[in-house]
């Protein structure tokens, strides 16, 4: 029994398959399609695209950072979400509320979507043999205090963008769950109607009317990543982004993904966009390709044509070697060299894309 617990404390650290074909649908106009292949998900992408070396990683580590803490020394500050900002009447703008980590709860041109709610306080199964708590003393908003939410989006089904107790909490007071292929089975395995699940491949689009009246068009595309819940389902389910066309405005979200040319062909296809929300630490040099370095998705922005880039994936939960607050300082510099506007709100602060927040480096209080 203690090495089942050992073993699921290190699943984090069992790599994906990578195909090494290449060949013309990796034209920037292309549209890469998911590799299936004995029962298992396979990244069809060349293995050596990472934009960030080994030695590149350490010269920029040893610039700007000095010995690291991969966890704070006590809780991180965070505010509660104030509903009436977060999802206001109006039905034209697009307002954002980070929830920490990977977890966004967003109103695009009048249509409420939450995008890989994880707002329980510790990511482990099995904490004693891997413990990863919250950095904060809690989530910034309680699920029961949420109003109707027309759509949940899941990336994949790792265990800190998937999480039961989150969607079981979720399943009453929302209309839909979109999930990559293969997702839908957990989902109805925690006891989630089977009318409210919907499952999309790279590249599929659909239409979703809100509560509002409003349309959503939303288009599921690819990223370079893995899944796994156990021992056993090692990528037997897909992983993705997503990208979200409403009326005003447009949304790309990430999910957890490594650098490759899938982030030009979205920006062909579908950019450019009013905000791309792109993963932003849990980078680690024993994985470069299934992650993002700071650089890379400063680097993904562009190639997505974004106007605005908000950085997730760090700041609650930490699964890598790397400082806590290394994400955001990497990538505020790599913004800085590269022109590009960040938005960084606090932990449960809403903005609107018309009247963002200025940077405020609070992680540094």
């Amino acid at each position: 029994m203690p090495l089942l617990f050992l073993l699921l404390g290190l699943r984090f650290f069992i790599f994906a398959e990578e195909s090494l074909l290449v060949d013309e649908q990796f034209a920037d106009t292309g549209r890469i399609q998911p590799l299936f292949r004995n029962g298992k998900y396979i990244n069809p992408f060349p293995i050596d695209s990472s934009k960030i070396s080994p030695k590149q990683n350490r010269n920029i580590r040893r610039k700007l950072f000095g010995p690291k803490a991969a966890n704070p020394s006590r809780p991180l500050p965070s505010q509660q979400v104030n509903i009436s900002q977060a999802l206001p009447e109006d039905l034209n703008g697009l307002y954002v509320t980070w929830l920490g980590h990977s977890s966004v709860l967003m109103q695009i041109d009048g249509i409420r979507l939450l995008l890989d709610p994880m707002l329980s306080n510790n990511v482990s199964p099995v904490p004693l043999a891997r413990n990863v708590p919250r950095f904060q003393k809690g989530a910034p908003i309680e699920i029961d205090s949420l109003p109707f939410i027309d759509a949940v989006f899941i990336s994949h089904n790792h265990l800190d963008h998937m999480n039961p107790e989150s969607i079981l909490a979720l399943a009453p007071k929302t209309g839909y769950f979109m999930v990559p292929i293969g997702v839908s089975a957990y989902l109805k395995r925690w006891g989630v109607n089977s009318e409210k699940i919907r499952e999309y491949s790279w590249w599929q689009e659909g239409v979703l009317q809100g509560l509002s009246g409003k349309y959503l068009r939303f288009v599921c595309t690819p990223s370079r990543h893995k899944s796994q819940r156990s021992l056993f389902d090692l990528n037997k389910t897909l992983w993705a982004s997503w990208v979200f066309i409403g009326s005003e405005h447009r949304v790309f979200f990430s999910g957890d993904t490594g650098y490759n040319l899938h982030f030009k062909q979205i920006g062909h296809h579908f950019g450019p966009f009013d905000l791309t929300i792109i993963e932003n630490g849990q980078y680690n040099l024993a994985w470069p390709f299934s992650h993002l370095f700071p650089e890379e998705g400063v680097q993904a922005h562009l190639d997505l044509r974004g106007k605005n880039m908000l950085p997730v994936h760090w700041g609650s939960f930490g699964f890598s070697a790397h400082d806590w607050q290394e994400p955001p300082e990497r990538v505020l510099h790599a913004a800085e060299t590269q022109g590009v506007l960040l938005r960084m709100p606090r932990i449960g602060q809403t903005f609107s894309i018309d009247d963002p927040p200025a940077i405020d480096p609070w992680w540094r209080e």
